[in-house]
């Protein structure tokens, strides 16, 4: 018996790697079910947020096929909201936790503190940090290195069942840049 009966986890997911599977791992070894929040759910093609929620929810799917099909692990996209770092973000978040699944009981993260100040309206939910300073790798990193085209590295840094998505990913981050350069070049 776990300890927890709902966990969540939130991630804008772009550029999956190990550092999120740790995460959500560690989320699963604590709580019955977990869901994982896609942020930034209304977002794509930009530097910033280059991927689509629909092919970074495949590829959850594809890191957890089997907890994901058995409802263990819960895909819920979350569009921005746009008020930043703040409390209404983590009201906005836990509603929306609650509108599709339940209200959770702990939030699992990593290393980043500032997910601790979205929630004082909710004292009673439990806060793991998972520490990720031995995982040299966050979404930015992840993306130039599939733009750089380190296919060795990328797999370094992802799991095996993400590596047949490397094409995909470096095709759209290819077009991103380009349309970046011809949007700075229009503007000129």
């Amino acid at each position: 018996m776990r300890p927890y009966r709902l966990g969540l986890v939130l991630g804008r997911f772009q550029g999956l790697h190990i550092g999120h599977e740790a995460i959500i791992r560690r989320a699963l070894a604590v709580c019955d079910r977990v869901i994982v929040m896609i942020g930034s759910a209304d977002k794509e093609g930009t530097s910033h947020d280059p991927f689509p929620v629909s092919l970074r929810q495949k590829m959850l799917q594809a890191m957890f096929p089997r907890l994901v099909k058995s409802g263990r692990v819960i895909l819920v996209p979350l569009n921005d909201l746009g008020v930043g770092n703040v409390p209404a973000w983590g009201d906005y978040v836990i509603e929306n936790a609650k509108k599709a699944v339940g209200m959770p009981e702990c939030i699992v993260f990593g290393n980043e503190d500032k997910c601790r100040t979205w929630f004082p309206n909710y004292p009673e939910i439990r806060y793991i940090s998972v520490d990720r300073s031995n995982i040299d790798v966050n979404g930015t990193k992840l993306r130039k290195i599939i733009l750089d085209n380190e296919e060795k590295a990328y797999q370094g840094y992802t799991p095996k069942g993400l590596h047949p998505f490397y094409p995909q990913l470096r095709e759209i981050l290819i077009r991103t840049e380009q349309s970046g350069k011809e949007s700075r070049i229009e503007h000129c």
